[in-house]
């Protein structure tokens, strides 16, 4: 071979050395637990930990279940035995055995010389002294026993429950009470009577029943209660309710683990992880060669205090007073230490819920003050728009009475004086003192709107022959802008309940606007029939500029004018309009405007035929209209 090839075959080796697969399993060491019960039995999951935990990573665990489910009950025991002996030549490197449970242990010492004689073994969770006193005299086994630890149960019951007479002792069998008892057949504990309840002797019902009639002054020790004449097998979730709901608060004790439930106080207990963990660690140092001091332990010295903080809670047993490295569960502080990060995450929360709510009443308090400060600005207010609406009526009043009495001197002096001259100059002072009168008019009018002041004085008027007149009294001011007025009604007669002054106030001023805003030589069409709804509606078309569609929406609020030059050639105050929408309005009718820019405008009024249980007006005084008319359109010139 050149030294090439052996080049490449050594790199080759030493590559698959370094990269290939690890196989751990082959080259660890194995270990067989052989399980009285099944996975799904109440002890199995504890018991693997407690094995799993002393062998750590240099061993591998092996598991066969031998299925008993019951003291009445054995698995077939040659099925079992073939199927051991086969899975035991397949171990390779079989270091030792656990046994799990009494069936185990009675397996193992039947068929040792068969299968087990050389294997070292350890036992836990033995209950039967024959098997165990046959056991531990060969060389290779170790183990625990599970034994109660009943005396240390008692001691807890005399230091915590002085009003207790009686024990009880509820169990599958007997064979419990006998150790309560010395060689002489005496009792050990004189401040006690003792009475064993056999559950296999009981139905449920008949079990219920007399427990039920346990005297108060007794404490229960609940051992193994599980089997029933009507049930086979019941878990402790499912015994121990029974047992609390029908005993009335007596103090319930426990000698296993699993039996600390609801209600139940807890005890000196055995602990299956323990157990199985300490007999693995018995089996290791055998296996090890290291010296025992005990090969068996067969007192309670692996059983621990655990106690349940809800039932100490309850029959006022103090934590303190508890014996030392006892273990509580549902302890609220162990709780804590346990999820230390996730009750820091809710305190956080719960702090940061407690900032918000404070912000929240702070900023409340904030706002009920700020709001308090604004309806307190609101009333000063209101209290200040009164006093300015009282004043600007008391004003309107005062102005109005002086230009009354030279109104009416200025007619005295139109009666007595003919020189033409004085004549044009009172028409002058007479029209504008009538401007100052439309304006009072209105400005009290808005006032009393504002106030809530204004009512309806409601007649049966023929609304035809209203609007046909005041059209007369207004002619000559549309001559004067070289206007037609055309009134064309499609009724000759329509009665209804109106206030006359104020609808005749309303048809004035859409006049007033059309004649101002209509160019020179148009035409403003006045038209007035009756719709479906039983309204009457009463249509103003000018032919004058329009009015852009932007303005459309503000042409009926207070001091509107529209910006254009129709308009600046105008006077007027801008509130007319407004009033006359607010007079339709009093009389739960509406104001409608139609409009384009450069196509002239039309204002439709609808006002709702109703009449009132009067007489009708057959006539309007003619007088009064023209002069009505003269104060409304006072701001057109003739």
């Amino acid at each position: 071979m050149t030294d090439t090839k052996k080049f490449i075959l050594i790199f080759i080796s030493l590559f698959l050395i370094m990269y290939s697969p690890k196989t751990y399993a082959l080259e660890n060491k194995e270990i067989l637990f052989i399980s009285s019960y099944n996975p799904n039995f109440i002890t199995f999951k504890d018991q693997v930990k407690g094995i799993e935990s002393a062998l750590g990573d240099d061993y591998n665990l092996q598991v066969q279940y031998m299925n008993s489910t019951s003291d009445n009950y054995r698995v077939d025991e040659n099925n079992f035995y073939n199927l051991l002996k086969y899975s035991l030549s397949t171990y390779k490197h079989l270091e030792g055995i656990i046994l799990g449970d009494d069936d185990a242990l009675e397996f193992y010492i039947k068929y040792r010389d068969d299968l087990f004689k050389d294997i070292p073994v350890s036992f836990f969770g033995i209950s039967n002294e024959e098997n165990i006193n046959t056991a531990i005299k060969f060389d290779n086994v170790v183990g625990v026993r599970e034994k109660e630890s009943l005396d240390e149960i008692i001691k807890l019951i005399q230091n915590y429950h002085k009003n207790v007479e009686n024990i009880i002792l509820i169990d599958n069998d007997y064979r419990v009470i006998n150790s309560f008892y010395d060689n002489k057949g005496h009792l050990k504990y004189n401040d006690f009577n003792f009475e064993n309840l056999v559950t296999k002797e009981f139905n449920i019902d008949d079990f219920k029943n007399e427990i039920s009639n346990i005297n108060k002054n007794s404490a229960i020790i609940s051992l193994y209660p599980i089997h029933f004449k009507d049930v086979q097998w019941l878990d402790y979730n499912d015994i121990n309710p029974i047992i609390k709901d029908n005993t009335n608060n007596i103090p319930i004790y426990t000698c296993l683990t699993y039996g600390i439930t609801d209600g139940v106080i807890g005890g000196k207990v055995v602990d299956m992880y323990n157990h199985s963990k300490v007999a693995t660690e018995m089996l290791l140092k055998f296996i090890n060669g290291e010296n025992l001091n005990n090969k068996y332990i067969g007192d309670d010295s692996t059983n621990d205090y655990v106690f349940n903080y809800n039932s100490l809670k309850k029959h006022n047993i103090k934590l303190s007073s508890l014996p030392e490295n006892s273990t509580i569960i549902n302890n609220p502080i162990d709780t804590i230490k346990r999820n230390n990060y996730l009750f820091l995450l809710i305190l956080l929360l719960l702090l940061t819920l407690m900032s918000i709510i404070i912000t929240l009443i702070i900023y409340i308090k904030y706002r009920i003050k700020y709001e308090r400060n604004i309806i307190k600005a609101k009333n000063m207010a209101e209290e200040a728009s009164m006093l300015k609406s009282h004043f600007i009526s008391n004003i309107s009043h005062e102005l109005k009475t002086p230009i009354t009495v030279i109104m009416s001197v200025i007619q005295l002096l139109q009666i007595k004086n003919t020189n033409h001259y004085s004549d044009k100059n009172i028409d002058i002072i007479d029209k504008n003192c009538k401007r100052l009168l439309r304006l009072i008019n209105n400005i009290i009018d808005m006032e009393k709107f504002d106030a809530k002041e204004i009512k309806l004085d409601l007649k049966n008027i023929n609304i035809v022959n209203l609007i046909d007149d005041i059209v007369d009294s207004v002619e000559p001011y549309a001559k004067s802008k070289n206007l037609n007025m055309i009134f064309d009604p499609y009724c000759e007669e329509v009665y209804m309940a109106i206030d006359g002054p104020k609808i005749e106030r309303v048809i004035l001023n859409l006049l007033s606007n059309a004649i101002k805003f209509s160019y020179p030589s148009g035409t403003v069409y006045i038209n007035l029939y009756k719709d479906n709804e039983n309204n009457v509606v009463i249509s103003f078309k000018d032919s004058g500029p329009g009015i852009s569609e932007k303005n459309l929406k503000s042409i009926f609020d207070r001091f509107t004018q529209v910006d254009n030059t129709m308009r600046r050639n105008n006077e007027g105050s801008g509130i007319g309009l407004s009033i006359a929408n607010s007079f339709v309005t009093l009389h739960k009718g509406t104001i409608d405007v139609k409009s384009k820019e450069n196509e002239g405008s039309e204002f439709i009024v609808k006002i709702p035929i109703k009449l009132i249980d009067e007489e009708n007006i057959l006539f309007y005084d003619r007088e009064i209209l023209d002069n009505n008319a003269k104060t409304e359109l006072s701001d057109i010139y003739l």
